[in-house]
């Protein structure tokens, strides 16, 4: 399988004033296969989140290599590395990160208009993703009067829309009632069978793991071991 996700010996230490250095990741190595879902399982403050965040390009390792469809992240500039945020890569984080104030559609729209996508073609594609996903009639709603599970799907959308090769989901179903959990799981699941999408789950909820082709246990900023998903 070729591999879109690679990490090798990356460490992130985080300095406090108060406490001192907080090492979050210790010499994590990884490869992720293009097409593959895989989850990150553990307890909060295990490192989860900060993994998520360096294959972003939110942030950078202290050492190592995070490559992302080629690019390493290691030596990108601000320009390149938002770039990679709104072409390479479809980030959800665990507060949706929408808008509130702006209708779904407005939502979804944004990361075309950073692209600079033309008016028709924007308009073409958001409504495509949103029919996909189920909210095509609620387009012009605003984003504060929907539900924990729309504004998950929405979330979903607006990752999606620029066509990334990867999307990252920051504990996807923290918010969520299980059988809304299951849906936006199974709309992750959709997306990767469809487009080939590679699919990074990080979640402290075991059952997660279930809709994993793969999924990696981290305790302490270390990749303790792998399981195979049936």
């Amino acid at each position: 399988m070729e591999p879109v996700v690679i990490l090798r010996d990356v460490w992130k230490i985080y300095r406090d004033p108060k406490v001192g250095e907080v090492i979050a990741l210790r010499g994590v190595n990884l490869v992720v296969g293009r097409g593959e879902i895989m989850v990150i399982h553990g307890p909060s403050g295990s490192g989860k989140t900060t993994l998520l965040k360096l294959i972003a390009g939110l942030t950078k390792p202290d050492r190592g290599d995070v490559i992302v469809d080629g690019y390493n992240i290691s030596l990108l500039g601000e320009e390149e590395l938002a770039m990679i945020r709104n072409t390479v890569v479809g980030y959800i984080p665990q507060d949706y990160g929408l808008i509130e104030d702006l209708t779904v559609y407005e939502n979804v729209e944004l990361p075309l208009l950073l692209a600079g996508v033309p008016k028709k073609a924007r308009e073409e594609r958001v409504m495509e993703i949103l029919k996909y996903i189920g909210l095509k009639e609620t387009a012009f709603k605003s984003v504060k009067y929907l539900s924990g599970g729309e504004k998950q799907r929405v979330a979903i959308a607006r990752a999606m829309v620029n066509t990334p090769s990867v999307i990252l989901a920051d504990e996807p179903t923290a918010n969520l009632d299980w059988d809304n959990s299951i849906r936006a799981l199974e709309m992750l699941k959709s997306l990767n069978k469809d487009f080939r999408t590679t699919v990074i789950i990080v979640s402290h909820d075991p059952r997660v793991t279930d809709y994993a082709d793969r999924a990696v246990i981290m305790i302490g900023g270390v990749l303790k071991s792998y399981r195979e998903s049936m």
